[in-house]
């Protein structure tokens, strides 16, 4: 997965001017990489005016300040680029606040220069300099006092979202949940089946609201529900977050696993979806039940077979729709 923090970075637009695998046998407490490899990277950051250091791997809070202060230079991790991706793609009112929030249960214990969105109106980037960087030390309090303001306001989304479920179901209106990895076509399966035109783009976490349409099959009215994409080691910050978003996968009747057919990491990228789906609360009865779409066979010239659990798709041209909706139907009357 070592192409995976590649492309995070470089949808940060942040230049990459050297990268390293470097192997630890035990994490350093105090610095997380040993003291060897920190001198060599030093002379490295010096060597190439190196100004951001990113660590594939989640830092505690004094492990980043340690880190700052030995490297002289703005050090964040995996969870940090993955939060800021996050705050570039949120656009509506409810996703501002979701990320707002896990930005704030992220940052408040780490270095002051990072919040440079306290001292302006939100948008832009949160963490790469800006007129943060003279700032000492933040004031928990108020970071308390905004996480608390937030999770009251997301609690009154969650309240709607549990208001629309319960009509749902009072209904019997069907659902299924589309989810999986980041930038698999979850988006653009969801516009074809429905017809929408919700933005679809070739960007890591395009889409960061849930959105819930449906589309007609045969006598079946079939709902269907567009998620956030997941990452593998995604932080628990935004886990928490989304918490009010990712019951939706919950209550939904259904789930359809969206995967990336040409994808090397396909099967890696599975245990990841199942992985986290348990971790949101979802019931191990209903991921084995799961169905894998496999996405985007219009990029690869290979012929695939459709069979009980996988079927064969491409969101683009709709080759393979036809099929996937025969499996839809399939379930609804099996539920019956």
């Amino acid at each position: 997965m070592y192409n995976e923090i590649q492309n995070l970075v470089q949808n940060l637009s942040i230049e990459i001017v050297s990268r390293e695998i470097i192997k630890i046998k035990k994490k350093n407490s105090s610095t997380f990489i040993g003291k060897g490899n920190l001198i060599r990277i030093k002379n490295d950051i010096s060597n190439n005016n190196v100004n951001l250091l990113i660590i594939n791997n989640n830092l505690t809070p004094s492990q980043q300040r340690n880190l700052e202060k030995f490297l002289n230079i703005k050090v964040t991790d995996r969870s940090g680029i993955i939060i800021e991706i996050f705050s570039k793609r949120a656009s509506t009112k409810e996703s501002k606040l979701q990320v707002e929030l896990a930005e704030l249960i992220y940052r408040k214990s780490r270095l002051v220069r990072a919040w440079t969105h306290l001292e302006r109106q939100r948008g832009g980037t949160t963490f790469i300099g800006g007129p943060g960087e003279l700032q000492i030390e933040l004031d928990k309090r108020l970071i308390q006092s905004k996480i608390v303001n937030i999770k009251r306001k997301l609690n009154k989304v969650k309240g709607r979202r549990e208001i629309q479920r319960k009509s749902r179901l009072n209904s019997k209106f069907k659902t299924f949940a589309l989810v999986g990895y980041t930038n698999a076509g979850k988006t653009k399966l969801f516009n074809r089946l429905t017809r929408k035109r919700e933005s679809s783009q070739n960007k890591l976490f395009e889409t960061l609201d849930t959105k819930i349409s449906k589309f007609f099959l045969d006598d079946h009215q079939v709902g269907v529900i567009d998620t956030v994409g997941f990452i593998n080691n995604i932080p628990t910050q935004l886990i928490e977050s989304f918490h009010a978003t990712l019951e939706e996968i919950n209550s939904a009747t259904y789930i359809l696993n969206v995967i990336d057919v040409n994808d090397l990491n396909a099967q890696s990228k599975i245990q990841t979806t199942k992985k986290i789906l348990r971790e949101t609360g979802v019931s191990d009865e209903k991921i084995s039940n799961m169905i894998n779409v496999y996405n985007k066979i219009d990029v690869s010239k290979s012929k695939y077979k459709t069979n009980q659990n996988r079927i064969f798709v491409s969101a683009l041209t709709g080759e393979g729709i036809d099929n996937l909706k025969e499996r839809i139907k399939k379930e609804l009357i099996n539920f019956h």
